[in-house]
């Protein structure tokens, strides 16, 4: 029997939260902020529940599926289950998803960049095109470094930001309005669109789907048979206290910077951190360790997913040449992806479009479909998943449809 705490469950705890809490926390205040006090009420009321029932659902889906001596995690279950057709169609999803990921990041950076610069000097669009291109070669240069080199860099930063994050939650205290708070409307149909809009944020900005794999396939080797109750254990408390703690910088946020100002960051796909330089009283210290935070944390949460996208283009490049004869090493193909990923990254960076239209349409509802749908519909559909069926898992479900439903409707 596992202890109630231990070591390794402490290790995990910080690593889920980590991994959760970073670049997508500072978009979700900026939807949350704009769409109206009753639906960051209803928002904090189901916080916990749509990270710790989406999240252990697909631990359950890995951990189900026996054991192979190769290839663990979420493609091998889905394989295991439904096939090698339908494991390579969620395979492309999964790095459609995350690769839009890498688009919004690398948006909002130059973003981030050219909004700090435009206080001082003005730009045309040629610059902007400039900005693109160093942005995306800057990020490139970090990601050929290697994969320990970037993830060690990763890691020593995750504290740095979290603490900022906290330290900012607490300053912002003294400019609370708590007046905001006031319910002085009722719920309209405006509030349910606004609500239903916030889902794929809520997804975007919770969501840690890549780790999943990694912390069930850990917990097994581990654990056992035991490896699910260990997973919940762990999960339960992590999802607690990052849920807490992003509610909290999110009705800090709420409470002290101007409406105004978000909806201003809003149109711009800019962060909240830019939202919060734009207050006339922000002092300059603020603005300028706010756009280095932001920057630092969305380069972060680039390149965590950045290493995905790029195995996963090379698989596809492998995949796209070969029927015409031609095989290539896996170098070549790598070189080629990251040359293709680069100028497509670099592409949408110049056409800038808004960083939260693109989680609407795109990366929120895929993510949904992945760590909300599949999980749960597949208690339903295969035998060996039957015990996981839960009314948890039926919301969780419903939650993740009606996510999806905004890629078609919005």
């Amino acid at each position: 029997m596992a202890r109630f705490w231990s070591k390794e469950a402490a290790l995990w705890g910080f690593a889920l939260y980590g991994t959760a809490v970073g670049a997508g926390t500072l978009f979700l205040p900026i939807q949350l902020g704009s769409a109206g006090t009753i639906v960051l009420f209803i928002t904090a009321l189901v916080a916990w529940p749509l990270t710790y029932w989406p999240h252990k659902a697909l631990s359950q889906f890995i951990l189900a599926a026996p054991a192979s001596g190769a290839a663990e995690g979420i493609t091998h279950a889905v394989k295991y289950y439904y096939g090698k057709r339908v494991g390579n169609l969620i395979t492309f999803l999964y790095f459609i998803a995350f690769f839009v990921i890498v688009l919004i990041y690398a948006v909002a950076i130059t973003n981030s960049l050219i909004e700090q610069i435009a206080t001082h000097y003005p730009l045309t669009h040629l610059a902007r095109v400039g900005l693109s291109f160093l942005v995306v070669m800057v990020l490139n240069l970090i990601f050929l470094m290697g994969r320990q080199t970037t993830l060690r860099v990763m890691g020593f930063l995750v504290f740095p930001i979290l603490a900022y994050f906290f330290f900012l939650s607490c300053y912002m205290v003294k400019d609370w309005h708590p007046e905001r708070l006031a319910l002085t409307g009722q719920f309209s149909t405006s509030s349910f669109h606004q609500l239903w809009l916030s889902l794929p944020v809520m997804v975007f900005a919770f969501s840690h789907t890549p780790i999943i794999s990694t912390f069930s396939v850990a917990q097994r080797e581990t654990h056992g048979d035991a490896a699910i109750s260990n997973v919940q254990r762990i999960m339960r408390w992590a999802y607690l206290v990052i849920s807490l703690s992003v509610l909290f910088f999110v009705f800090s946020c709420y409470l002290s910077i101007p409406t105004a100002n978000i909806q201003e960051a809003k149109d711009k796909g800019l962060t909240v951190l830019s939202a919060l330089s734009m207050k006339p009283d922000s002092p300059a210290w603020l603005a300028l360790s706010g756009i280095i935070v932001a920057i630092v944390a969305m380069s972060k949460s680039f390149l965590g997913t950045y290493f995905g996208v790029i195995e996963g283009a090379t698989e596809l490049t492998r995949s796209v040449l070969k029927p015409f004869g031609v095989s290539r090493s896996y170098r070549f193909n790598r070189t080629v992806s990251v040359c293709v990923v680069s100028l497509i990254t670099f592409g949408v960076c110049s056409v800038n479009p808004n960083a939260l239209s693109m989680i609407y349409a795109i990366s929120g509802p895929l993510i949904a479909m992945i760590l909300f749908i599949m999980p749960t519909l597949s208690t339903w559909l295969i035998a060996e998943l039957k015990p996981y069926r839960s009314l948890g898992n039926l919301l969780t479900l419903i939650i993740g449809v009606l996510c999806v439903s905004v890629m078609f409707f919005h």
